[in-house]
């Protein structure tokens, strides 16, 4: 999508939004799976700031739908927002995608409009390292005037966006909030980047320019847990909240944790689960109250409700990526593990009929179909799923890569998750089987292999070793 298009829909995007969102039941709050929410304590004299967080979306816009019980999601977290309408402050973390290609690009640009174009827009958005990885003029472009902050970036762009702080009065008390990106993506690390990094303890006394002792200074960092524990103590005057945006930190921890003089909490990633904080200072330090915020959907709306506004501009989001045909565009651009070509499925057949009839009665024979019949459906999806990159690569062979998936019309024989899908391109191998045997696509355990698609959120209740038994087959017997 061009960058004059993109500015086209944000432009008509706020005809869109005119109608009022409608209430729709509201997610579970309960402590996210395996967890115990904290008892809260009680709130100390005064009214503390009540905030809202999360960080790390890594391009989730929405749960894929393979499963029941996903998490997650814009639509379901601005209908949360929108339900309690009592937070002072919404935070989000950055690195809004994972990647850098066309469709994270699309998907940067939408999460964007949402977080800060429609009813209820974000107090801050932090700049990740992933974030900094997109094609900085268009880049720059979305983030114009947008709460976009980084106290530790600098740059000699005249339409550098960043801001080293945002601050807000909440009923009389001054709340100030500040990102650090900490790293920079490998483009931006030249002596003649347009983009640089200034020391931490510098960039904090930037953030902190002419603020009021009294006010509240939140920072959130795009680090590992075990640095963040080692920067926080060197940040004068301390943080009265640390948001640690630590990617192996999935869900959001149910309680905050002592930093030498401030609080630390995690954004978790995904944006499967939500953090509500409540903050004050009291003379002993900073008092933080946290809470859980599951976003689940409705168990009796269709799809899981959502904000309406959001899911029509995620369905303008996915209608563009088809029209734009992004599913082509990346195809074929990484080469395979092996360095054979993908043959299909039917190439098998012959010499291993014994794994052929246990592949043709698993649920992978029928993958693709899966995604057809839930694009029918509009109570399932009714967008068109059979062309976003994100949900294909799952339901075929060799996406990405080359002589692997391109579109059903074209490579039909490479639709549904085949045997070249755990073994690897077998042009190779029918040449030669004896020279070229094929094992595990990519060389990892077998267990890795499955859990690419079958993740904790695409399938949530996936057992390695219960799987393994539907689809098992062994080698075929020696003549």
């Amino acid at each position: 999508m061009t960058f004059r298009r993109s500015l086209a829909v944000f432009t008509l995007w706020p005809l869109l939004c005119a109608a009022t969102s409608l209430v729709q039941c509201t997610g579970d709050r309960s402590a996210a799976p395996g967890t115990t929410a904290a008892p809260l304590p009680s709130a100390p004299p005064g009214d503390p700031v009540r905030i809202l967080i999360s960080g790390s979306m890594l391009g989730r816009l929405e749960p894929c739908g393979c499963a029941s019980g996903q998490l997650g999601g814009l639509a379901r977290r601005m209908q949360h927002i929108g339900e309690r309408r009592s937070y002072d402050l919404l935070l989000e973390g950055g690195d809004l995608v994972a990647g850098a290609d066309e469709l994270d690009r699309q998907k940067f640009f939408t999460a964007v409009q949402v977080l800060t174009g429609m009813a209820h827009r974000y107090d801050a958005l932090g700049v990740g390292p992933k974030d900094l990885a997109l094609p900085l003029d268009e880049w720059a472009a979305y983030l114009a005037d947008t709460p976009a902050v980084a106290c530790d970036l600098v740059s000699s762009r005249e339409d550098w966006p960043v801001r080293p702080f945002v601050e807000k009065d909440v009923r009389g008390q001054k709340v100030r909030t500040t990102a650090m990106t900490l790293s920079l993506p490998p483009a931006l690390q030249a002596d003649d980047a347009p983009v640089r990094l200034l020391p931490p303890a510098e960039a904090w006394q930037r953030a902190l320019v002419d603020a009021d002792p009294a006010t509240l200074r939140i920072v959130l960092l795009h680090t590992s847990d075990t640095k963040a524990r080692e920067l926080v103590p060197t940040l004068q005057p301390a943080p009265d909240l640390v948001v640690c945006c630590d990617e192996d930190r999935v869900e959001p921890a149910a309680h905050a944790e002592p930093v030498g003089a401030t609080r630390m909490v995690f954004a978790g990633i995904r944006g499967r689960v939500l953090l509500e904080v409540e903050l004050a200072r009291t003379t002993d330090g900073p008092h933080v109250v946290t809470e859980l915020v599951p976003l689940a959907g409705s168990k009796t709306v269709p799809g899981g409700g959502g904000d309406p506004d959001v899911k029509q501009l995620l369905l303008a989001h996915r209608d563009q990526v088809k029209q734009d045909r992004i599913l082509e565009q990346l195809a074929r651009q990484q080469p395979t593990p092996n360095g054979a070509a993908y043959v299909g499925s039917e190439m098998c057949k012959t010499c291993h009929p014994s794994a052929w009839e246990a592949f043709a009665a698993s649920k992978h024979f029928h993958a693709w179909e899966t995604l057809q019949k839930a694009e029918a459906d509009p109570k399932r999806y009714g967008w068109p799923v059979t062309h976003y990159p994100d949900c294909v690569s799952c339901h075929v062979v060799g996406y990405r890569e080359q002589t692997g998936f391109v579109s059903f019309d074209e490579t039909p024989h490479l639709a549904g998750v085949g045997c070249e899908r755990c073994h690897g391109p077998g042009s190779d191998h029918m040449q030669n089987p004896t020279q070229n045997r094929l094992g595990i696509h990519g060389g990892v355990q077998a267990s890795v292999l499955c859990v690419q698609c079958h993740d904790y959120e695409q399938s949530p209740e996936f057992v390695y070793d219960q799987r393994w038994a539907v689809i098992r087959h062994g080698r075929e017997p020696k003549k």
